[in-house]
């Protein structure tokens, strides 16, 4: 019997997107091949187009090409196993939906198959045909609704470019690969010129399809330019991105020289002065453009894309319609980073840290209901904010001793609010890359739970989404090895980081908190208020909290509360206060029955939560 096998069974499924559902069986026995051929034969109205195989490996080659719309893998493929399947198949980015089966029922199997990544799990022996059929069309319709989700999150809605948040994910994947292969990577940050004009003319509507239009210019464009970048197989993707309004950035993965950005930039320039013909109207239109190189320009995404967009304000102070690169002033910037360096090397042996807690509530009851720990350095009679010292502090790996104090303070003051009555406010602290990676983490935890008393429930771990996605075989040992502490775990900055969505499914988590850029704009950017509302209804489908971060304005607050969120922290509430200060509000909260916060009262215009 050969290892692969194809037969078409029955016709037309209307409720499908194809008239055909493609589906790859893997499974070493033949016998059950048989039985599933003959289980689909059964099902009416439906065509179904099943290949087989047998092993592993030709399991991957089958996947790589893409071109099946389910997947059935069986657990037991001889010395290896369907999850293991399952998870090279992510690796590989197969984005369709896998189903595994086993042979027997497995509770523990079962749900570690879920959390892994399948979209459901069937008992061989349990299977006829009108399980295996609504198996299938559930694992379908789920994962369309993924992708649904996944656009909303991921792409301008306007032009379908690939939006900020997929812009920062393939700059960060590209900036790997350069370093990894001593390469550089161009980034030209372009804004229209007087495109206002544009919008206060012709209105708002012909505006955006001149925007559509300068979309299809620009990937054009790069495609022409394609031969410039990309010169090995291992690179990462040329990106034509919206950044929002007429803003719009592009990535050049791979670039031989610093002229290359150049030479991309100029075609640039020259396609968009060619004329645009909008309703029988000339449109013209001219773009300055700013230009920085990784590694030269910046080592980390916000200081490259920083640095292009300063260029591009010098491009539009030199007359507008051409392009800079970013011209660094290094002595200064590297004079004032020794002496912070310094400095904070002092600061940790004399203790001048200080921990400042902001309020988390709960938008329903307007309750305190969590608090995050926040460092400050403290350094003569100023309080110094996080920004300005911790990128330091990860470089020179001062962040280890400085994550473990904040642990300690924490955990001891939890313990001192609760000898003061206040037993059910958990508090969130933030582990860094490095700390969270450290082979003595979850060992450093324990030691924090039992010197200071507390139970593992009052604390929360903050981790980065990019922190969970850099290893993801040891994060996800590492957060199930906290989970059964019972430490409760959170993404932090969740939409900043990796541009997929199937992990969150596969780790224990407790909440995830909306990044503060995406709330910031919530109000008036429709991508914005559009991602916020996919992640709060893919996070409640998931159960998953969702918090949201940098809540300043009431308007902000009411979109939250419509869409359903859980919780909210940010200036409208509270800004980061003393420990004194945060047990004044505590009691304040215990002793009132309402909201101690008179933005959350009626008549303050906050949307009711229906």
């Amino acid at each position: 019997m050969t290892a692969q096998r194809q037969r078409r069974i029955k016709p037309s499924y209307c409720e499908m997107s194809r008239k055909t559902i493609k589906i790859l069986l893997v499974d070493d026995d033949e016998d059950d091949y048989i039985m599933t051929r003959d289980l689909l034969s059964e099902i009416d109205g439906t065509t179904y187009d099943l290949q087989w195989t047998t092993n592993f490996d030709g399991a991957v080659t089958l996947i790589e090409q893409r071109e099946h719309d389910v997947y059935l893998f069986d657990y037991r493929l001889g010395e290896r196993t369907g999850l293991e399947l399952l998870r090279a198949a992510i690796e590989k980015g197969c984005r369709a939906p896998i189903i595994i089966l086993t042979g027997q029922g497995d509770k523990e199997l079962d749900m570690l198959a879920m959390r892994s990544g399948a979209a459901d799990y069937l008992v061989k022996g349990q299977i006829n045909a009108p399980l295996i059929e609504r198996s299938i069309r559930y694992a379908i319709e789920r994962k369309r609704s993924e992708e649904d989700i996944y656009r909303m999150a991921y792409y301008d809605v306007l032009t379908s470019l690939p939006n900020r948040l997929l812009f920062r994910d393939r700059l960060s994947q590209a900036m790997g690969l350069a370093e990894r292969h001593d390469r550089k990577v161009a980034v030209l940050f372009i804004d229209l010129d007087n495109f206002k004009r544009i919008n206060d003319t012709f209105g708002h509507h012909m505006g955006d399809q001149l925007l559509k239009n300068i979309a299809e210019r620009l990937k054009n464009c790069m495609r022409k330019c394609d031969s410039l970048s990309r010169q090995h197989p291992d690179s990462a993707v040329d990106t034509v991105a919206r950044l929002g309004g007429d803003e719009f950035t592009i990535l050049l993965s791979e670039i031989g020289h610093g002229e290359d950005a150049a030479k991309v930039a100029q075609r640039i320039i020259e396609t968009l002065a060619q004329q645009f013909t909008l309703n029988a109207y000339e449109i013209f239109i001219s773009a300055s453009i700013g230009i920085a190189i990784y590694p030269h320009d910046g080592n980390d995404i916000d200081t490259l894309l920083k640095n292009a967009d300063a260029a591009m304000y010098h491009a539009k102070s030199e007359g507008k319609n051409n392009y800079q690169y970013y011209r660094q002033s290094m002595n200064a910037s590297a004079f004032e980073r020794l002496t912070i360096e310094n400095k904070l090397r002092k600061a940790v042996d004399r203790n001048e840290f200080v921990l400042h807690y902001q309020p988390q509530i709960e938008v329903r009851t307007g309750k305190i209901v969590g608090l995050e720990a926040l460092i400050r350095w403290q350094q003569d009679d100023k309080l110094i904010e996080p920004a300005e010292f911790i990128p330091i502090a990860e470089e020179t790996c001062l962040i280890i001793p400085m994550s473990e104090w904040v642990l300690h303070t924490a955990a001891t003051q939890i313990k001192a609010w609760q000898a003061a009555g206040f037993h059910n406010i958990p508090v969130s602290v933030n582990i860094s890359s490095q700390q969270f990676q450290h082979k003595k983490f979850i060992g450093s935890l324990h030691g924090v739970i039992k010197d200071t008393g507390i139970r593992s429930r009052d604390m929360i771990l903050e981790i980065t989404e990019s922190t969970i996605m850099r290893n993801t075989d040891i994060v996800f040992h590492t957060l199930y090895e906290l989970s059964k502490i019972g430490l409760r775990l959170s993404i932090d900055d969740f939409g900043t980081g990796y541009s997929s969505l199937s992990y969150l499914k596969r780790f224990p988590l407790h909440a995830i908190k909306i990044d503060r850029s995406f709330i910031k704009e919530i109000s008036t950017s429709p991508d914005d208020a559009a991602i916020s509302k996919a992640i709060i209804s893919m996070a409640h489908s998931l159960k998953i909290r969702v918090v949201a971060e940098g809540v300043e304005t009431k308007h902000q607050l009411a979109f939250l509360s419509e869409q359903g969120c859980d919780e909210a922290q940010g200036f409208l509430f509270s800004r980061p206060l003393p420990a004194e200060d945060i047990e004044k509000l505590l009691a304040m909260d215990k002793n009132t029955e309402g909201s101690i916060f008179p933005i959350l009262h009626r008549g303050y215009g906050i949307v009711q939560r229906r």
